[in-house]
């Protein structure tokens, strides 16, 4: 089982190697990736901030800060989640989670796995399979489009925008996700959204500091 130390070591240096995706509606906060990931390369130092709330406990919020620029990236984080019925071989021990990430410039939005997602129905990119899937905010289905970086463990919601205005609105206590997995068909994980706002609000005062 992975520490939240580790866990956050392991999102910063993995999302640090995403590239900018092609979006026909860019904009500056809460895009689903950027050159600006690569500046976390140099990550050094973690700190695990405490969270503000009962209603946060679940959700965990750390920090980093770049030793040479003292550029401080902060992520929150939430339960991890194992999928609704076992999963085949070598993908038994597969869970997830959602992830928020800020620099004070920039928001990111993405779902981390820990192990690589290996999906069917893609499209295949310059670098990226994209594909879309069902969600289900709540008692709401609505379909999305993410992209995957071959080889990466996290997948990027390709409008972050829409992702977190309902992960903070209080509109849906629960995220649903389907996806088609080899091997394995239609695979679901449901994530708790419960504490999320608390946690990514005190993401965002830290990223402003």
């Amino acid at each position: 089982m992975r520490t939240p130390l580790g866990l956050a070591l392991t999102t910063f240096g993995s999302l640090a190697r995403e590239r900018q995706m092609p979006s026909p509606q860019r904009a500056p906060r809460a895009s689903s990736g950027g050159n600006h990931m690569r500046a976390l390369s140099g990550l050094l130092l973690i700190i695990t901030l405490p969270t503000a709330t009962p209603a946060a406990a679940q959700w965990t919020n750390s920090a980093s800060k770049d030793e040479m620029t003292n550029e401080q990236m902060v992520l929150a984080i939430s339960p991890h989640a194992t999928p609704s019925q076992p999963m085949e071989l070598p993908y038994t021990d597969t869970d997830a989670w959602v992830g928020f990430m800020c620099d004070g410039k920039n928001e990111w939005v993405y779902l981390g796995f820990s192990n690589t997602p290996n999906l069917n129905n893609t499209e295949l990119g310059d670098g990226f399979n994209y594909f879309s899937t069902r969600l289900k905010w709540g008692a709401e289905i609505k379909n999305a489009r993410f992209s995957q970086k071959w080889g990466s463990s996290y997948i990027n919601f390709s409008d972050g925008r829409d992702a977190l205005k309902r992960m903070t609105n209080g509109s849906a206590d629960t995220l649903l996700l389907e996806l088609d997995w080899y091997g394995n068909g239609a695979v679901y994980f449901r994530f708790s959204l419960e504490g999320a706002a608390d946690a990514i609000a005190k993401a965002r005062a830290s990223c402003k500091k």
